[in-house]
C-alpha cells in the first residue's frame, strides 16, 4: 500500500502533525507516503516531503507526482539526492505529464519524449553529476547514495508502454475493473519487452481514488471531486482504445470538453455536477473509486486482488485531522484483515 497526502493548508502546527502522520504510516508498514506537486492547489511539495522524511524510518517518501515542466531536472536531482541521503535510500519520485500543475502556468501536458528525456537526465545527474536536457548541459555537485526509485504515472496505452520502458515502477491510473487491469498490465509488459527489459523489473501500482469513513454515504460523497478529476485527465486523450463502454463515449467526450480547471477538485463544484448530469458518476466510481466504511474497503480490496491488483496507491484528500482518522482506521481496521 502507498498513501498520498493532499493537504492544502499549512502552518507550523500542520508541519508537526504531518511528521506524525508519516510516523503513523511508517508504524503501519506502508510501502510509501507521498505528496502532490502542484502549486495550483497545494503548498510547496519539497518542504512537505522533507517533513515526511523526518517522520519515517522504513517507508519511502517523495512527490507523487511531479512533472517535466515546473521543476528543472537539476533542482529535482539535487532534491532527490538530499532526501535519499536523509532517509538512507528511501526517496522516490513519481513523474507524469502534468495536469493542474502545468495547465495553471500556461503549459500543456508534457510529451512522452520530454518526460523520457527528463527522467534520463535526472538519473544521469544522480549517477554522475552530469546530464543533458532540452539541448543544454545539466550539472550538480549534490551527492547521492545511488539510484533513486522513479515511477511513471500512466493513464493511457502509450504512457503505460513508456512506463514499462523506463520506469522502476508504474502508477496505473487507467482503472480498476478486471478488463482494464489486465489490459493495463499487458501494455506495461509490452513496453518493457520493446526496450529489451524484463517486465518483472517494473512494479505495477494501481491508483485508487479513495475515501474511508464510518458512514458509507459520506465517503461516497467525499470521493466525487477526486473521481471528477481523474475522469477528466485520464480521458483527455480520447476514449478510443481505453476500454470505455460505447454507451458512455459521447458523454465522456462532452465531459472532457466542458471540464473546468477553476473547479478542479472542488467539492460540489461544476465538474462533479457535470459528471452526475452526464450519467458518468457510477462509471467513474466502478472504474477508479473505493469509498465506504472499513468493511466496504475490505470487500473492495478483496475483489481487486482477485482481478490482479496487488499494489495500490491510495489517493486521499482533506485536512490533516481527516487524514489522520483515515490512516488510523485503515491501519487498524482494514490492513489487519486484508494482510
Amino acid at each position: 500500500m502507498q498513501f498520498t497526502v493532499v493537504e492544502p493548508v499549512f502552518t507550523r502546527q500542520h508541519a508537526r502533525r504531518l511528521t506524525e502522520l508519516a510516523r503513523m504510516a511508517d508504524d503501519f508498514g506502508l510501502h510509501s507516503i507521498g505528496v502532490g506537486d502542484t502549486g495550483f492547489r497545494l503548498n510547496e511539495a519539497a518542504a512537505r516531503v522533507t517533513l515526511l522524511a523526518l517522520g519515517t524510518t522504513r517507508t519511502y517518501v517523495g512527490m507523487r507526482p511531479t512533472n517535466p515542466w515546473t521543476r528543472d531536472p537539476q533542482i529535482t536531482a539535487a532534491f532527490l539526492a538530499t532526501i535519499d541521503s536523509m532517509t538512507e535510500g528511501r526517496a522516490f519520485m513519481e513523474i507524469a505529464t502534468g495536469d493542474s500543475a502545468v495547465r495553471s502556468v500556461g503549459r500543456r501536458p508534457a510529451t512522452r519524449a520530454r518526460l523520457e528525456e527528463y527522467v534520463t537526465c535526472v538519473r544521469d545527474v544522480l549517477a554522475t553529476g552530469h546530464g543533458r536536457f532540452a539541448g543544454r548541459d545539466i550539472r550538480t555537485f549534490a551527492d547521492s547514495r545511488g539510484p533513486v526509485r522513479i515511477s511513471v504515472g500512466a493513464e493511457g496505452p502509450r504512457m503505460l508502454e513508456l512506463a514499462g520502458a523506463i520506469g522502476d515502477a508504474v502508477s496505473i491510473g487507467t482503472g480498476l475493473t478486471p478488463d482494464v487491469v489486465a489490459w493495463s498490465l499487458e501494455r506495461v509488459e509490452h513496453g518493457a519487452r520493446q526496450r529489451g527489459r524484463d517486465p518483472a523489473r517494473v512494479e505495477p501500482w494501481f491508483t485508487v481514488r479513495s475515501v474511508l469513513d464510518d458512514d458509507g454515504e459520506t465517503a461516497r460523497k467525499r470521493v466525487l471531486p477526486s473521481l471528477a478529476s481523474i475522469l477528466h485527465h485520464s480521458m483527455r486523450g480520447g476514449v478510443e482504445g481505453r476500454l470505455v463502454p460505447e454507451r458512455h463515449h459521447d458523454a465522456v467526450r462532452e465531459y472532457v470538453r466542458r471540464y473546468s480547471l477553476a473547479d478542479h477538485q472542488q467539492s460540489g463544484g461544476s465538474n462533479e455536477l457535470l459528471m452526475e448530469r452526464l450519467g458518468l458518476t457510477e462509471f467513474a466510481m466502478a472504474r477508479w473509486g473505493m469509498a465506504g466504511n472499513p468493511a466496504d474497503w475490505v470487500r473492495r480490496i478483496s475483489d481487486l486482488a482477485a482481478s490482479g491488483v496487488r499494489r495500490m496507491w491510495l489517493a486521499n484528500r482533506g485536512d490533516l485531522s481527516r487524514l489522520e482518522r483515515t490512516l488510523r482506521a485503515f491501519g487498524e481496521h482494514v490492513l489487519t484483515l486484508v494482510r
